[in-house]
């Protein structure tokens, strides 16, 4: 059976590249309205399904590290695009359900981060790090988001959502650096297949 990790890593590189297009120029009133849009939820379903299946396939062949990161990362994805899509159609979006749902993953990425950083595998650490400061950037913007509506309702004054609105555009930036970092592993990868590149034992297997 052929490798099925770089169809996950071309697709979870898609997946943060329309999450940074989605966001680097949001404003206060898309910010409010929630986070999805069809291209985005798009993304994020053919991600979430295609890093749970090369995850599985992946613990079947015996790759146990990159089949823990992807059917983690995977099913996630499936979960986040359920809460973006159902909340937004049955109008019960709720902001600080996406931060809690968002930064929450920092605790198994930071985990699953460890042996990328310990056998240098420089692209996998950019990866992870800018995956760790773009969860904290978007939920610390949508926490205050959802403080910031509270906050409105309560004293009848416009929402200010200025810093929310810096802290989801920064985390858009991280998203870029995060794709790209993972586009360059899907290419090492798919050179390797194709004979253009050497083959090396994965130390992080």
């Amino acid at each position: 059976m052929g490798d099925p990790l770089p169809v996950a890593y071309a697709l979870f590189a898609f997946a943060l590249a329309v999450y940074g297009i989605r966001f680097v120029n949001v404003s206060a009133g898309t910010l409010a309205a929630g986070p999805e849009t069809v291209a985005l939820n798009y993304a994020v379903l053919i991600a979430g399904i295609a890093e749970t299946l090369a995850g599985i396939l992946a613990l079947i062949r015996g790759s146990t590290y990159p089949g823990y990161v992807t059917s983690v990362f995977g099913i996630w994805l499936i979960g986040f695009y359920l809460l973006i899509t159902t909340g937004a159609a049955s109008k019960a979006f709720t902001p600080d359900a996406l931060a809690w749902y968002v930064l929450v993953l920092i605790v198994p990425v930071v985990i699953l981060g460890v042996p990328a950083v310990i056998h240098r595998e420089i692209a996998f650490t950019v990866a992870f790090v800018a995956l760790i400061v773009l969860l904290l950037l978007l939920g610390l913007g949508y926490h205050n988001l959802n403080d910031a509506l509270s906050a409105a309702a309560a004293s009848g004054k416009p929402p200010a959502l200025s810093t929310a609105v810096d802290l989801v555009k920064a985390s858009s930036w991280f998203g870029f650096a995060a794709a790209a970092a993972i586009w360059w592993v899907f290419a090492r990868e798919v050179y390797r297949s194709a004979g253009l590149l050497r083959a090396r034992p994965r130390s992080a297997d």
